[in-house]
């Protein structure tokens, strides 16, 4: 069926009338029943019949005129949902983060996001840096915002902005808020994540470069930008972001440890593999990302 005969159609069905209906649609009348003929043709039976001066719907017209509503609205919807997602407006994005970035950068892009393109859904893994390039690397992920990290894949980084990785304790540890060497900090527990991720790597590389005991880890967690009454309340050192540090849920809890040397700087933003194409709407998603410090 022609889409141009359906609408045709319906418009004369709602005027009730052959000539309201060509000059509402800005057609000649005997095209506009060409295309009427044309689609009786096709159904293969009578859609109008005569009333008057006008016109009046048969029992299949108005079969027709019904299911045709039904259709034109979902064409013209799927035209719609069609060219939103070409100007990256609507989809679904996969999207890792890291916690820390889900305390101090998520929240404002989701607010945008919402304002900007409600019709994109985020799925949002939340996980260290280990976990997510994996995913990434499974294409389970379209990208990872977070800590940029470089993997056994070529990748494309994109830098957002700077952060710090420092030492916190409870308010109540004995090194909470002063001054602490190397030797000092060795000889407490910790809690901190696995092996594999890149700033227990950090952590473990530099306490041996100082000759420090290897780090007394007795939890191990996924996530510490998730878990701060857990830090308190263990009485255990660790590790964790000066973005997430100031966040009230944290500063409630915890305090820095002093030592300018056993800080870890680290370049924060967007990777994704570079054999990928994004979508239009994960190309919206970080262009806001990108706006980051102006949200």
């Amino acid at each position: 069926m022609n889409n141009k005969d359906l609408i045709y159609f319906l418009k004369v069905a709602e005027l009730k009338h052959l000539g309201y209906a060509s000059q509402n649609l800005n057609l000649t009348q005997p095209a506009l029943s060409k295309s009427i003929s044309r689609l009786e043709k096709l159904c293969q039976t009578r859609l109008f019949k005569r009333l008057g001066r006008g016109l009046e719907l048969t029992e299949a017209g108005h079969l027709l005129y019904q299911r045709g509503r039904v259709l034109q609205n979902s064409f013209d919807e799927t035209l719609r949902q069609i060219a939103e997602m070409g100007a990256g407006l609507s989809g679904v994005v996969r999207l890792g983060s890291a916690g820390s970035a889900t305390q101090f950068l998520l929240p404002a892009v989701c607010r945008v996001m919402q304002q900007l393109a409600p019709n994109i859904k985020l799925e949002i893994q939340i996980g260290m840096n280990d976990v997510l390039y994996g995913m990434l690397r499974r294409n389970e992920l379209d990208f990872i915002l977070g800590p940029i990290v470089k993997g056994d894949r070529p990748v494309i980084t994109l830098p957002v902005t700077e952060d710090r990785v420092v030492v916190a304790a409870s308010r109540q540890h004995p090194l909470a808020g002063k001054e602490a060497s190397a030797a000092q900090l060795s000889r407490y527990g910790w809690i901190l994540p696995a092996k594999s991720v890149a700033m227990r790597k950090w952590l473990d590389r530099y306490f041996f470069a100082n000759h420090c005991p290897a780090l007394d880890v007795r939890i191990e967690i996924s996530s510490l930008a998730a878990a701060p009454e857990l830090i308190a309340e263990s009485g255990l050192l660790s590790f964790i972001s000066e973005n997430s540090l100031s966040e009230e849920v944290f500063a409630s809890r915890l305090v820095r440890v002093l030592n300018d040397d056993v800080a870890m700087t680290r370049s924060f933003g967007i990777t994704y593999l570079a054999e990928n194409t994004l979508s239009p709407a994960a190309q919206r998603v970080i262009e806001v990302i990108k706006e980051y410090k102006s949200l």
